[in-house]
Formats: structure tokens, C-alpha cells, sequence
């Protein structure tokens, strides 16, 4: 994959989700962009630190990013944690989103409620997927879907692939090895903030992006195989797997 975008609910889904996968594209040469829409500013039980949970939460996402080799980091506006829901205006700033960074895979949370387990199905997770899923068809490759968006120089652009994460089903694994799996845990065991993978942009801008760190662009690596539930688990010839429902 030349181009991968992580779109999530909440700080912390990228990395603690698909944290190897990621690292992987970025070992692999993709440029990786993960986008996060709410702050996160609901998650925690310190009343102490509740007015500053939300600074905290990007704080450790832009640690997180780092950890993974990930550089370009987009923070959504105006989304309240625990609040999402899959509205024409979350669609249109994911619409921007993909029209601005025109990945060839998406990588984002699964729609569909999992009867397995009830921590993977907060409605945020369900929600943002479903925005996921709306603005990749058929509204960010319509030039007659927000229009608006083309008076910004944003032109339309078709998504190869979507991977969702958490819902009932796995069909497609991701083979990740030692560095990949280390990666991650090293974001796992950091909390020290480090903002200097940030952009300085939000949707509905109007402006573009300026990426501080060093972008990487080249070739990524498609990898595919059957594949039974998500989460990443011991291989005999990879060191974990990472389990996705793979949509083409």
C-alpha cells in the first residue's frame, strides 16, 4: 500500500487496536496517517483530571504515533466523546479527510455490533464506522456530493480497500513480526507526551495540512490470509497477527 489512513473514535484505538498493523505499513514504507475524532475526554473515572483529559488523551496519542513511526497525526473538531453519532457533517469531514490524503487502504472500527463482547462495542466505535463507510461510498468519489469540498481543490477519490476492526468477523489477517509487535508495546508502556508528530489542521478548515516530523511516502506491502478473530495472537511463522474484516 502506497497510502494508509487510520480513522478512529478515540485516542488510544489506533495503536492499542492496530498498533502492529500500523507499524508494519510504516515499516513496510507506506506513508500512514492516523486521524482520531474525538479528544477523549470522557474516558477515565479522576475527577482530578477530567478538565484536562482531553489535552492528556492527544498528548498520549501524538506519544503513541511516535512509538509506532507513525508522522502525520490529524485531530477532528467539535465531536464529543461518547457522543458521535454517523451525522452528514462527520461524513463530510471524513469525505475531506480521504479526498486531502488519498489513501489506497482505510483502516478504521467496525459498524456492526459484536455479541462476543460488549467493550468492543462502544457506540462512538460503531459510529465513526459507520461515517467510515458513507464517505468512502459513494460520497468521496462523487463530484456531486459535497460540492462545496471542490471549491477547496478537494477532488474526488475512490478507496481500494476498507479493513474494520472489532465486529463479529474476521476474514483477512495481517502477519506482523518481532519489530512490529515491540513497536506496540513500546507505545503500550509510554505515557511521556511528545507533540512533534502533530498537524496543524482540522477538517472544514480550509486549509492544508502542515506536517511537522518527517513524512514517509514510498511502496508499502499487502499481506493477506484466512483469518479467524481480531486481536493479534502467537503464529508459528509471524510473531502476532492482526485479524480484519477486509472490504475491496
Amino acid at each position: 500500500m502506497d497510502t494508509v489512513l487510520g480513522i478512529y473514535a478515540h485516542p488510544d484505538d489506533a495503536d492499542v487496536d492496530a498498533g502492529g498493523t500500523l507499524a508494519r505499513f510504516v515499516r513496510e514504507g507506506a506513508r500512514v496517517v492516523v486521524a482520531v475524532v474525538t479528544d477523549g475526554d470522557a474516558g477515565g473515572s479522576d475527577q482530578d483530571l477530567h478538565q484536562r483529559m482531553g489535552e492528556l488523551r492527544r498528548d498520549e496519542q501524538r506519544c503513541a504515533c511516535e512509538q509506532l513511526g507513525v508522522t502525520e497525526l490529524v485531530f477532528f473538531d467539535g465531536y464529543p466523546d461518547g457522543m458521535v453519532m454517523p451525522s452528514r457533517g462527520l461524513v463530510r469531514d471524513i469525505v475531506a479527510l480521504i479526498r486531502r490524503v488519498k489513501p489506497n487502504l482505510i483502516l478504521t472500527l467496525s459498524p456492526e455490533y459484536n455479541w462476543s463482547s460488549i467493550y468492543a462495542n462502544h457506540p462512538d466505535h460503531r459510529a465513526v464506522g459507520a461515517a467510515v463507510t458513507d464517505a468512502v461510498y459513494p460520497a468521496a468519489r462523487n463530484p456531486f456530493a459535497f460540492p462545496e469540498l471542490l471549491d477547496e481543490g478537494l477532488e474526488p477519490h475512490v478507496v481500494e480497500e476498507v479493513w474494520f476492526q472489532g465486529g463479529p468477523s474476521t476474514n483477512h489477517v495481517v502477519e506482523l513480526d518481532r519489530s512490529d509487535i515491540d513497536a506496540k508495546v513500546r507505545r503500550c508502556a509510554s505515557t511521556s507526551p511528545n507533540s512533534r508528530t502533530s498537524i496543524g489542521w482540522s477538517p472544514g478548515s480550509g486549509r492544508a495540512p502542515a506536517t511537522r516530523g518527517i513524512p514517509t511516502a514510498t511502496r508499502g506491502v499487502k499481506s493477506s490470509s484466512a483469518g479467524t478473530r481480531a486481536g493479534e495472537s502467537p503464529q508459528s511463522k509471524a510473531a502476532a497477527t492482526s485479524g480484519f474484516v477486509r472490504i475491496a
